[in-house]
């Protein structure tokens, strides 16, 4: 543009006209109109800003990083939050189940698994052990043997309580069962008795003759769930203490009462000093 052209459009604006416009927005109702839109300018302002810094920017800046997943297994829902939100990673409940192992609103499973690479901001889909356990049938157990009555109550996911001996010719057969005191006989297992998961039963196993007696094994270092059957089978009563030892494998046998080679018989404990299975 030349300046003849240009001084001839500035000569042509009517300052006059504008002046006029100005004062009668100002001095009539229009002044609050004027506010309102320059009250929404400056919202779309802050809008845009706000998208910029907090929206776009970090998602293009970190569109390329992963992360790895944490384990999260065993571990307390109110404490899951909190943990993930450290690492820029949410959760959500995908399933409930239920391990008698483990407290009520615990992670049994996780999705992804541990260690699995995965954008920021990732959802973990998680499996919680139930609060209330579902109930289960006791299963007939009685005349059984001890050891198969110990498979069987941990199939429907039933704990077993310190076993009972009871002097009889027969020897490590189930005579009966006891649930919080109230005991159950073979008839009525048969018709059918629900008790919820995780409930503790007590056996009553015939120990054969009282003057049974065997040599005490060599069990430092094997893994208690090795023996801990065949002892209690044999009418031993079998107390576990939990005892760390660091690089050893949970369950291994750190120390033993009585030690090997003594004579123990039946009715008698042994004390077993296991590594735990969780800390």
């Amino acid at each position: 543009m030349d300046t003849n052209s240009f001084k001839n459009r500035i000569d042509n604006i009517n300052f006059k006209e504008i002046k006029h416009k100005l004062h009668y927005y100002l001095t009539r109702n229009h002044y609050s109109t004027l506010l309102i839109h320059l009250g929404l300018m400056g919202v779309l302002v802050a809008f845009i800003l706000y998208s910029f810094f907090y929206i776009y920017l970090p998602s293009t800046t970190n569109h390329d990083i992963t992360i790895r997943v944490p384990d999260l297994n065993k571990m307390k829902l109110e404490e899951v939050e909190k943990f993930l939100e450290k690492r820029d990673l949410r959760y959500e409940i995908a399933d409930t189940s239920y391990n008698p192992d483990y407290p009520p609103l615990t992670v049994l499973q996780q999705n992804p698994a541990e260690n699995a690479p995965v954008k920021i901001h990732r959802k973990i889909y998680l499996t919680i052990n139930s609060e209330t356990p579902p109930k289960t049938r006791i299963p007939q157990i009685i005349d059984f043997p001890y050891t198969s009555a110990h498979t069987q109550l941990k199939n429907v996911k039933l704990k077993m309580g310190k076993p009972e001996y009871v002097t009889n010719s027969a020897r490590n057969v189930v005579l009966k069962i006891a649930v919080n005191g109230k005991e159950y006989t073979k008839a009525d297992l048969e018709k059918g008795v629900y008790i919820p998961q995780g409930t503790e039963v007590t056996l009553f196993i015939a120990s054969g003759s009282v003057n049974d007696d065997f040599k005490m094994g060599n069990y430092i270092g094997q893994h208690a769930e090795n023996f801990k059957l065949e002892l209690e089978g044999n009418g031993i009563i079998v107390e576990i203490h939990d005892q760390k030892a660091e690089g050893k494998e949970a369950g291994t046998v750190i120390s033993q009462k009585p030690s090997a080679g003594n004579r123990i018989v039946v009715g008698q404990t042994v004390e077993l000093w296991v590594v735990p299975y969780y800390n």
